[in-house]
């Protein structure tokens, strides 16, 4: 299914339950059977990877200072015998590569999933033009047809970088289709 980009205003309400899941401050992208919240100002940049599935990065305008935050969903269709290693080798990557530490790791519960594993992650400085620690919140999801889609807000932790609030974002998610 192609990506559709809507931006709907901020305190739009969740269909199931009536409860706000746009946190002020924030709009919502909606597309590819996914709305997350986002901060307002921030530009979405959408594609499809080779496989059909969708790419989406949340990024905000002024990007000179790096790392900076950044909101990432990443799709795969048919990737059901695909998805235990995709879990495996992303926290692989944090532990090794980026000598992170998973603070936690945990099975969810996700409406419209067969598996879904929340991660929550720290990412000490080291490069970019304003080195910061980066924190992380993440899901991996594995959807009812076999589908996968993978979530990742990371935010620098600096003086002036508030505007992106991890738990927030990862909690917005909703599914639908």
């Amino acid at each position: 299914m192609p990506a559709l980009l809507l931006v709907l205003p901020a305190g739009c309400g969740d269909e199931l339950s009536g409860k706000t899941t746009t946190p002020d401050g924030y709009a919502t992208y909606k597309g590819d059977g996914v709305r997350i919240a986002y901060p307002e100002g921030w530009e979405v940049d959408e594609a499809k990877s080779p496989d059909g599935g969708a790419r989406v990065q949340i990024t905000p305008r002024d990007r000179v200072k790096t790392p900076y935050g950044l909101i990432l969903l990443s799709s795969s269709p048919d990737a059901e015998a695909r998805f235990e290693n995709q879990v495996r080798d992303r926290r692989s990557v944090i532990e090794t590569v980026t000598d992170g530490k998973i603070e936690s790791d945990e099975e969810v519960d996700v409406p419209g999933t067969k598996d879904a594993r929340r991660l929550t992650a720290t990412v000490p400085a080291k490069d970019g033009t304003d080195p910061a620690e980066v924190m992380s919140d993440s899901l991996d999801l594995l959807r009812e047809g076999g589908d996968t889609l993978t979530v990742v807000v990371a935010a620098p932790q600096r003086k002036g970088d508030d505007d992106l609030d991890p738990k927030a974002v990862v909690d917005s998610l909703r599914l639908s289709g």
